[in-house]
């Protein structure tokens, strides 16, 4: 499905004060004391396997269960969804494309950790991907529960909640072409990397 240009001029146009969603969503979860996982930051890099380049996607997560930095307590079932946006050159026309990927935490102990997503080198390749990706969101669930955005869950050029959900909106639209390209840690590679130490993932496959 083509999106009209219009629609995407005004979905990820700047509109209203920097970091508005964060001041309409984060705060009152924060000062309840209901923020159990949050995001701390979202770093991209290009990573090398056997010299061809990954475009890696590391997620910090910062776990405060029962809204408390309390490292011997846990917090069961998160899920983190990551959606990414690319605007890619297809002979001299800009086509924008959306990827989409879910893994889920069995339990995170509180502190910090990271989970990481990488789309593979023919991908890279193809399309001349680079690290400096301007629009992404996070999206956690906490035992089933969608949590509210934060401050650090969506990229600094989304301005307002409206071109938030625009996204999100895209996304669920259109991610669906590319399903499986943008791969949890656990299919890649980088699997047992030691240096890229991530909490135990739920393994759909282990329950078949």
């Amino acid at each position: 499905m083509r999106i009209p240009l219009v629609a995407l001029v005004f979905v990820l146009s700047v509109v209203g004060s920097p970091l508005r969603l964060a001041a309409q969503a984060a705060p009152a979860a924060a000062q309840a004391g209901q923020v159990q996982v949050d995001v701390g930051n979202v770093r991209f890099s290009a990573v090398r396997w056997e010299g061809a380049n990954w475009l890696e996607t590391e997620v910090e997560l910062i776990t405060t269960p029962g809204g408390r930095a309390v490292s011997t307590a846990f917090v069961d079932r998160v899920r983190i969804t990551l959606n990414l946006m690319f605007e890619v050159a297809v002979e001299g026309v800009t086509q924008k494309r959306f990827y989409r990927s879910t893994v889920e935490a069995i339990t995170l102990k509180g502190g910090r950790s990271a989970v990481r997503f990488y789309l593979p080198p023919e991908v890279v390749e193809r399309d001349s991907l680079r690290p400096d990706v301007k629009y992404y969101t996070v999206e956690l669930e906490i035992d089933g529960q969608l949590q509210p955005p934060t401050r650090a869950t969506v990229a600094k050029d989304f301005l307002s909640a409206e071109s938030v959900k625009g996204f999100q909106g895209m996304v669920s639209a259109e991610a669906a072409k590319n399903d499986g390209l943008l791969m949890p840690q656990y299919l890649t590679p980088f699997a047992n990397d030691p240096r890229r130490a991530s909490p135990t993932l739920l393994r759909r496959e282990s329950l078949r």
